[in-house]
């Protein structure tokens, strides 16, 4: 969004900083980011977009070979499946669908990642319970 990339822009960090635009999970935008994370050390995913079970689930599928040991895939808005489910009228979101039950998925699939729960107690306030997913073992 247009205010998103101005403050991208005057960021003081911008130099350091690709911009790759597109669907998370495009094959041509996952490619991308694989191409860009490629040897460069220690990586870190971080997801917030579109917070349905599948998307999430797919995202977590397509970019966690690129965190390296030790690391962490943090995925944004678990707490959906916390709260009261009339908070999410007309979104394609809800309890039973969203980034908490795709997280939980993807932790049955992948031996590679477990939940960091000590981050959840280190936290005052978080979006994301048991959404910050520690690598491991290496790729």
């Amino acid at each position: 969004r247009p205010h998103n990339r101005a403050a991208i822009d005057d960021h003081p960090m911008r130099e350091r900083i690709e911009i790759v635009e597109g669907s998370s999970t495009a094959p041509e935008t996952v490619s991308r980011v694989k191409s860009l994370c490629n040897d460069k050390g220690p990586t870190l995913v971080c997801l917030d977009s579109d917070h349905t079970h599948e998307h999430v689930l797919a995202e977590l599928r397509a970019y966690a070979p690129l965190v390296t040991k030790g690391s962490y895939i943090v995925v944004m808005d678990t707490l959906i499946e916390d709260l009261p489910g009339d908070l999410f009228e007309g979104k394609r979101w809800g309890k039973g669908n969203n980034p908490k039950t795709a997280v939980a998925q993807f932790l049955r699939e992948n031996r590679r990642f477990e939940a960091d729960l000590d981050i959840d107690a280190k936290l005052l306030l978080t979006v994301a319970p048991g959404g910050w997913l520690r690598c491991t073992e290496d790729p």
